[in-house]
């Protein structure tokens, strides 16, 4: 176990650096229209997802988010150490989803890791009532998952009891197709460092991405896969989401349903603050290997998309 406790503290102290934040002239400027459950869009969903509260401001560039502006939003929690090191995404009543890389020490014994949920501050216990510590029934990564590389780079916790859905607690919409998102920006949320050397946020954060061609991170990386396109490239040179955030989500405004979709898993970079793109998983890609792991550990629950 000291080896695993050894890792969990390398991906915050050392962790996985990605994310460099778009400033101003944002696609979604945060409008506080966007996601808003009373503002329907053109299409709707199998189920209610991808919802914001969201004040009735603007707000561009990395910023503090408010108090459960995202319900999909989830923490990894490693209790021996109280220390939250890797983000996820609520997917269903039963599941997150999160980076490969994330859940690798447990996937042996998940008796020390618990999933929060609704948190905002994690310095104040009772900023808000949602939040909920959840056990871990099982982690489910994928089979091809490969460190070196960071192939297929995604995993999917199943967790012993059922979510319950509030407004401040709730599942991300899910892709029915591959989003076109080069050219545009996209955004991604996170409790990770604030620098490269500086400590981790005990707030949630957003920042902006600008999405690039994956031919950009290829300039940079090994082992991106120019054919089938399991991942995606951002690119921003001057803020960054840091380490901590991986396996967090990186959220497209589908305004056809205007709600959040999840686009991406945070992955791996180089570093903070530094003139190279960062690297995220696909969720569209890999959509067919989450039906599935669905299907199989919990077939009632529900994977929320847009309907056409």
């Amino acid at each position: 176990m000291n080896y695993w406790y050894l890792l969990i503290g390398l991906l915050v102290v050392v962790g996985m650096p990605h994310a460099h934040a778009q400033g101003e002239g944002d696609d979604d400027d945060d409008s506080s229209e966007y996601g808003n459950r009373n503002v329907p869009g053109e299409k709707t969903t199998n189920c209610d997802c991808g919802w914001a509260n969201k004040e009735d401001k603007r707000i561009v560039g990395g910023e503090e988010t408010n108090v459960n502006e995202y319900p999909m939003m989830a923490g990894l929690f490693f209790k021996p150490r109280k220390l939250l090191f890797c983000g996820g995404t609520i997917i269903t009543q039963y599941h997150i989803l999160t980076a490969a890389h994330c859940t690798e020490p447990f996937e042996e014994d998940v008796e020390d890791l618990q999933i929060v949920l609704g948190e905002h501050d994690q310095d104040k216990v009772d900023e808000s009532s949602s939040t909920v510590y959840m056990d871990v029934l099982n982690v489910v990564p994928h089979e091809e998952y490969y460190l070196i590389g960071h192939r297929h780079d995604i995993a999917i916790i199943l967790l012993k009891n059922k979510i319950v859905y509030t407004n401040t607690v709730g599942p991300a919409c899910m892709p029915i197709e591959p989003i076109n998102m080069i050219g545009h920006k996209i955004k991604v949320l996170g409790w990770g460092k604030l620098s490269t050397n500086g400590p981790t946020s005990k707030v949630l954060m957003k920042v902006y991405l600008n999405v690039v061609t994956l031919e950009v991170c290829n300039n940079t990386y090994e082992d991106i896969d120019l054919v089938e396109r399991r991942q995606i490239c951002t690119y921003y040179p001057t803020k960054d989401s840091c380490q901590g955030d991986s396996g967090g989500p990186l959220l497209w405004l589908d305004r056809e349903i205007n709600r959040y979709v999840l686009a991406a898993a945070t992955s791996y970079g180089e570093s903070c603050a530094t003139d190279v793109p960062a690297v995220s998983t696909n969720i569209s890609y890999y959509m067919p290997w989450i039906r599935r792991v669905v299907a199989e550990t919990r077939p009632e629950a529900s994977i929320c998309t847009k309907q056409n």
